[in-house]
């Protein structure tokens, strides 16, 4: 397992951490109330009522690939052979909005950010899908992905899916001398993804398990 980079000891944790139990999943994420950048004629600061359901809808998102996972499809980058890195991350399933099993515990105003705490209930058949990664063909990686605060704050949660590119690329780098041509396979967030503001960037660190499914070499080419 990979270290965690320095800056993520930096991280300020506005609410305590919660371990994950047999049958519930937290996550604890964050909406900037006074974003750096304003891209559209979106109310500002952004008023707590709209803050509380974009934070509720990260954490669907969050708490979706916990529970369900997506399905990728990752062409390492080659540049001998002249091939650029390509990486498609689809849901394969959602938890639906409205959910009751989906539940804020509590949430905070601190740093001009609106943070929650948020919880999901798994029912017997989830709860059995995620145990299921607990099985020793799923790698285990972690991955820092990053996006330009720059472009807005919608662009945060594209610094958590470069976070899942980045924990693949780590775990095939470590499993394969020669990169494959594509590998296709699932991937599940194992934990509370973490998502600070560095240097113009949003910087997310990432823990995930990974199941490939299919590895096509160069030489079938």
């Amino acid at each position: 397992m990979r270290a965690n980079p320095g800056w993520l000891l930096l991280l300020v944790v506005a609410l305590p951490v919660q371990a994950q139990t047999d049958n519930r999943l937290f996550v604890r994420p964050w909406v900037e109330l006074e974003p750096l950048v304003r891209i559209d004629e979106r109310q500002y600061p952004i008023p707590v009522e709209k803050a509380e359901r974009a934070v509720l809808e990260e954490a669907r998102i969050l708490l979706s690939g916990m529970v369900f996972g997506w399905s990728f499809d990752y062409t390492p980058p080659n540049s001998e052979r002249g091939v650029a890195e390509r990486f498609t991350l689809t849901p394969i399933a959602q938890i639906p909005w409205g959910s009751p099993r989906l539940r804020v515990l509590e949430t905070q105003v601190a740093k001009e950010k609106l943070w929650a705490r948020v919880v999901y209930s798994m029912d017997d058949a989830e709860t059995a899908r995620r145990a299921s990664w607990e099985s020793g063909t799923a790698l285990l990686s972690q991955g820092v992905g990053k996006a330009d605060v720059m472009k807005g704050p919608d662009t945060k949660v594209l610094s958590f899916q470069d976070s899942v590119r980045d924990a693949i690329r780590v775990a095939l780098h470590d499993r394969y001398v020669d990169a494959p041509r594509e590998v296709v396979g699932d991937v599940v967030l194992w934990d509370d993804p973490q998502t600070v503001v560095r240097s113009g960037m949003f910087r997310t660190a990432s823990e995930v398990k990974i199941m490939v499914r299919d590895v096509i070499p160069y030489r079938i080419f």
